[in-house]
């Protein structure tokens, strides 16, 4: 069986620091070699023209063997259990629930956009949101959203939830369950510093 493979001299030389194919003369290169191996077989002639095209066009981009694999950010944890990624505050004698949940709700919203607010069940929800800054741009890959919910009647406690998700590059995209121990921390802090008790 005949080998798909182009051999370039000088490889590491010709990668640059993203791991991207670099010059004009390896394009062309691969790109006669595409369209020769095509032609051995008696390709499409439309296959073989645009494969042309998008080579000697500069639009080729290959990446290199050993350019490094991004994964999540560190504070990404994997995990399907929803008590490792909540954190439970016991909410200040004497805190009234409106000024609670008010809180509650200036917190988020310092950060966040808020999705769900409903103050009767003590309940507020962000939507699902790029929060990982990666070369100074937004991650999309990675994605986080936060839950607060009072608990009980008197709304003695309240939960924080920082929920996570890491898509990963490969068979249908699927996306890692976890949470984010920085946005918990964050908001479990400040909402503790407002409204929690004193130690």
């Amino acid at each position: 069986m005949i080998k798909t493979e182009v051999t370039i001299s000088k490889a590491a030389e010709r990668f640059d620091g993203t791991g991207t194919l670099t010059g004009q003369f390896p394009r062309v290169f691969i790109g006669a070699s595409v369209v020769a191996f095509a032609a051995r077989f008696r390709r499409a002639p439309v296959v073989m023209v645009l494969l042309t095209a998008a080579t000697l066009g500069g639009c080729m981009r290959l990446r290199s063997p050993i350019a490094p694999v991004v994964g999540p950010p560190p504070t990404f944890v994997p995990t399907t259990s929803d008590v490792r990624g909540t954190r439970l505050i016991e909410v200040r004698d004497g805190t009234a629930k409106a000024a609670a949940f008010r809180a509650a709700t200036d917190i988020l919203a310092k950060r966040y956009s808020v999705d769900v607010s409903d103050e009767h069940a003590g309940f507020l929800m962000t939507p699902w949101q790029a929060s990982f800054m990666r070369d100074g741009a937004p991650d999309l890959r990675y994605r986080t959203r936060v839950m607060i919910r009072f608990l009980g009647d008197e709304w003695k406690q309240v939960s924080v939830r920082a929920q996570a998700n890491w898509q990963r590059v490969g068979v249908n995209d699927e996306w890692d369950i976890g949470y984010d121990t920085q946005v918990l921390d964050d908001v479990s802090n400040e909402l503790t510093a407002r409204i929690g008790k004193h130690p």
